[in-house]
């Protein structure tokens, strides 16, 4: 019923009232607010049913009188607003269950019969209030039903859960793992899990080891039925779901949870009675897994052809190595001998580089360190450093270089460390050697060697020309990593220091 009188625009009202003074009073001052208003004076309630089943009326006046009060009574299960006219001596706890109903009021019957001039205010108020919660209504309805359409219209599994873990609520997503949303309410979210993610979710297994802890937001446990609002509710808990009608089908679902529904802002009359549930939302990540495995997959088989490519650099330098070694056998010339050793040295130092690499668990860079260390130890071998007493150190700790400029860098070491080694420490004179490697501004890396030996005859400006194939290198070596080359005196003023900056 949308409104009084919708047929005629008449107000129809039942006046269910014995007293015959009462409903002729009510009569005049119906008509006299109302006019032409239209009024039933039924005699029974089987009177007063045939009229609202006939959609005759728009609101009802009775007391607990008519009919021994049977129609008061039960005046909430009546879709009409209504006015109850009560006696002096009414019981009040009667009174308040007969209009519990928003829609319902009343009036004390007056000695001089003035609550019946109330009446057509009353009757008004109570029409107005129904309508008022109609719209309301209406509005709600509404309201739902787009949130419900949303709610199916989301890919995603969402549901709701009891204090208990059972299902109370599942939206139509759920049929995409194989089940009809009916067939899961009331059963416990553990339904739908494999059961060896089971003790991933399972509060004893969870929750014991963490008794007397205190965690975080990060630390906080991951459980299907997690209370926690706020910031340490449950986010993105994986779990492979069990498939309704495939048994050996897994999907692996991210869960979402949304611990203690009513203080999380959502409103569920329905459950009313229960303890508190929780909302979630399960994501299907199969395929985003899928396409991450092939991905690790894939790198790891790039890995592992790197890995290879290296092996066989590495492996195939030290074959020129060993073939200049067995030629250098044959050389009676001490000079072209000098120059065997140094292809050697050179060829060495980058299969080095790469033999580190093939190493390596990452190939983001060289670490050079490691690399150096490895490479003065070559060095000091070759050039027998640890017996004429000649000690190297290196400090280049948290240095990577990728393969661009790792090798032209390994063989201006290789060129500047044999030099040392050469020519620095004549007639068994003993030292050392530091190669050092760090940060500058720039951002640039500072690379340096220098020694402590019999130094320079004179000192050399920088950019000047040097003669010897050793030298032209290094500063080749140099401008290809765009680095600038100086070299002067040690510390101290003795020895030699060789200095180069270049950008990262």
């Amino acid at each position: 019923m949308s409104g009084p009188g919708k047929h005629d625009g008449r107000l129809r009202v039942i006046f269910a009232v014995d007293d015959e003074g009462e409903r002729a009073e009510f009569a005049r001052v119906m008509e006299a607010a109302n006019p032409g208003c239209e009024l039933f004076f039924p005699a029974n309630i089987a009177a007063v049913e045939e009229l609202y089943r006939n959609d005759q009326a728009d609101a009802i006046v009775t007391d607990f009188r008519f009919h021994g009060g049977a129609l008061a009574d039960w005046l909430t299960f009546w879709p009409l607003p209504a006015v109850l006219l009560v006696d002096p001596n009414q019981d009040l706890e009667r009174l308040g269950k007969t209009i519990s109903d928003e829609a319902a009021l009343f009036a004390q019957r007056l000695p001089d019969g003035g609550h019946l001039r109330v009446l057509p205010l009353l009757i008004r108020k109570s029409l107005n209030v129904r309508e008022s919660v109609a719209r309301q209504n209406a509005y709600l309805q509404m309201t739902e039903h787009q949130y419900m359409n949303l709610i199916q219209a989301i890919p995603d599994i969402v549901y709701i859960l009891d204090g208990k873990g059972r299902f109370m609520y599942l939206n139509d997503a759920i049929r995409e793992l194989g089940y009809e949303p009916a067939s899961l309410i009331g059963k416990h979210f553990s339904e739908i899990v494999h059961p060896e993610d089971l003790p991933n979710v399972s509060r004893t297994t969870v929750l014991r080891p963490l008794a007397g802890v205190k965690t975080g937001d990060a630390a906080a446990p991951k459980l299907f039925d997690e209370r926690r609002a706020g910031k340490r509710m449950t986010r993105n808990l994986e779990l492979r779901l069990k498939h309704g009608d495939l048994a050996d089908d897994y999907r692996l679902g991210s869960v979402t949870s949304y611990g203690e529904v009513s203080s999380s802002g959502y409103a569920l009359p329905e459950f009313e009675g229960v303890d508190l549930g929780t909302v979630g939302i399960i994501r299907d990540v199969t395929i985003r897994k899928e396409h991450e495995q092939a991905l690790e997959t894939a790198l790891a088989a790039r890995e592992v052809l790197l890995k290879e490519i290296h092996h066989r650099v590495k492996n195939n330098l030290q074959i020129v190595s060993s073939l200049l070694n067995i030629q250098e056998t044959a050389i009676v010339d001490e000079s072209a001998r000098k120059v065997f050793v140094e292809c050697q040295t050179q060829i060495q130092t980058m299969s080095m580089v790469h033999e580190v690499l093939y190493r390596s668990s990452s190939f983001e860079g060289v670490e050079m360190q490691s690399y150096f260390d490895r490479l003065l130890d070559y060095l000091s071998s070759v050039y027998e450093g640890s017996s004429r007493g000649i000690s190297w150190s290196v400090r280049a700790e948290g240095v990577f270089l990728d393969l661009d400029s790792a090798i032209p860098v390994a063989l201006i070491v290789n060129e500047l460390v044999s030099n040392c080694l050469k020519h620095a420490f004549p007639s068994g004179r003993k030292g050392a050697i530091v190669l050092a490697m760090h940060e500058g501004d720039g951002p640039s890396w500072i690379l340096s060697v220098e020694d402590d030996g019999v130094g320079l005859a004179a000192p050399k400006a920088a950019g000047a020309r040097e003669t010897g194939i050793g030298t032209e290198l290094v500063q080749a070596l140099a401008g290809q990593i765009r680095g600038s080359l100086t070299r002067g005196a040690g510390k101290g003023g003795t020895g030699t220091s060789v200095k180069i900056v270049f950008d990262k």
